[in-house]
């Protein structure tokens, strides 16, 4: 549900959502429909402009497989079902939408388009006048006003003080250490893979022993995605690693370089450039973190009671087959 949420949080108020994509809707889909949501039905022509909008724009449509069109297709439906349910939580808490606001965005979108010729023409191709337009508008104001007020959340730093000061017990860290890593692939579908996989952990080794700086080594032999930074992972707790790893890096001093540690996927060098005892993160260390974290939980949390508030007034239907209304 999160993903709608701040699918509906950034939708923005246009038609260009409706433009391109490689497929002209089928007038007749205006009459198939798909769900219902108490007594408005959802149809295959909706489903159809919505997976517009969510299919990225660069995407075309002849390169979509069957199953990720199946999905597309199923999170354009939920999308639907879930504005339905918020626009009938909008209007029982008395949310309105003036005729004033409606047109200065009509107004607005004329002049994106250069005319209201243009836009209706662009509106027709996906089944729509101007007037289901302004009606689409209505509903995604509305939701959008619904958001702000009871699902939009703006935390303050005292309020993650406040948090933070309750819930210290999920801020400790375990004790760490600072590694750069190397990491030969054995390739198994090569005979010769672990064969050449140690040559080449040798050569790296070799290197390494010569004086030569680890994070260039590292990035010129680590198969991880690490050595676009030289290896280095930062700060890395038990876990981390395999078992027959941890046992050998986590008991070298600051500076030192491990032997090759061979794995069933791979050969692998850690160097430790430095160690952490456990501790309690600090909170200037953790709050940008725990604000996206808090604010997206919190928003979830009130999306969610706002959902199945709204479903117990409203029954939900979603039709395997579609049929005729």
């Amino acid at each position: 549900m999160l993903k709608v949420l701040i699918f509906l949080l950034g939708f923005v108020i246009s038609a260009v959502g409706y433009e391109g994509f490689g497929w002209k809707i089928d007038p007749s889909t205006k009459n198939k429909v798909v769900a219902k949501v108490g007594d408005t039905e959802i149809t295959e022509m909706e489903v159809q402009r919505m997976m517009k909008i969510l299919l990225p724009m660069n995407f075309y449509h002849r390169n979509i497989t069957d199953d990720k069109l199946k999905e597309i297709r199923e999170k354009a439906i939920k999308n639907l079902i879930y504005r339905e349910l918020l626009y009938y939580e909008a209007k029982k808490k008395g949310l309105k939408v003036t005729d004033e606001e409606i047109d200065k965005l009509m107004e607005q979108l004329i002049k994106q388009y250069k005319s209201k010729e243009n836009l209706e023409k662009l509106l027709k191709e996906t089944g729509l006048t101007l007037e289901d337009f302004k009606k689409e508008l209505e509903k995604r104001l509305l939701v959008e006003k619904l958001i702000k007020e009871y699902i939009t959340v703006s935390l303050t730093e005292k309020d993650l003080k406040e948090y933070y000061e309750k819930n210290k017990e999920k801020f400790k860290e375990p004790a760490s250490v600072k590694a750069r890593y190397i990491y030969i692939k054995i390739d198994p579908t090569d005979p010769e893979g672990r064969k050449k996989a140690r040559e080449k952990a040798k050569k790296a080794y070799q290197e390494i022993k010569e004086g030569k700086d680890f994070g260039d080594v590292a990035y010129r032999y680590s198969d991880d995605l690490s050595r676009i930074k030289g290896g280095d992972i930062g700060y890395v707790h038990k876990g981390r690693f395999p078992k027959q790893i941890e046992e050998k890096i986590y008991n070298l001093d600051i500076g030192q370089v491990s032997e090759i540690i061979e794995t069933d996927t791979g050969l692998h060098i850690v160097k430790i450039e430095g160690k952490r005892p456990s501790r309690l993160v600090p909170f200037e260390e953790i709050k940008d973190k725990l604000k996206k974290e808090l604010t997206q939980s919190m928003q979830e949390k009130k999306f969610n009671e706002l959902i199945e508030d709204a479903k117990k007034h409203l029954k939900v239907e979603i039709y395997e087959e579609k049929k005729d209304s």
